[in-house]
């Protein structure tokens, strides 16, 4: 298993922090995904022969931008 930590300055509600932790846990290949409070950065554990560290950008990146729109 792998971890991660991404920064997700842009986003600054508790609200929108869960909604993109409920998106992210939904893909396969996620074992965990942690909201790293006051640091606006969540932590992610992955089993990395599932699912690719790209795949976790693309779908972090969908997520944020959809939150907004």
């Amino acid at each position: 298993m792998s971890m991660i930590e991404m920064a997700l300055n842009d986003v600054a509600c508790s609200s929108c922090l869960g909604k993109i932790k409920k998106g992210i846990k939904r893909h396969r290949g996620i074992e965990k995904v942690s909201i790293l409070s006051g640091s606006g950065k969540i932590s992610i554990n992955y089993n990395e022969d599932i699912i690719q560290l790209e795949e976790i950008n693309r779908t972090v990146y969908k997520l944020t931008t959809r939150t907004f729109d």
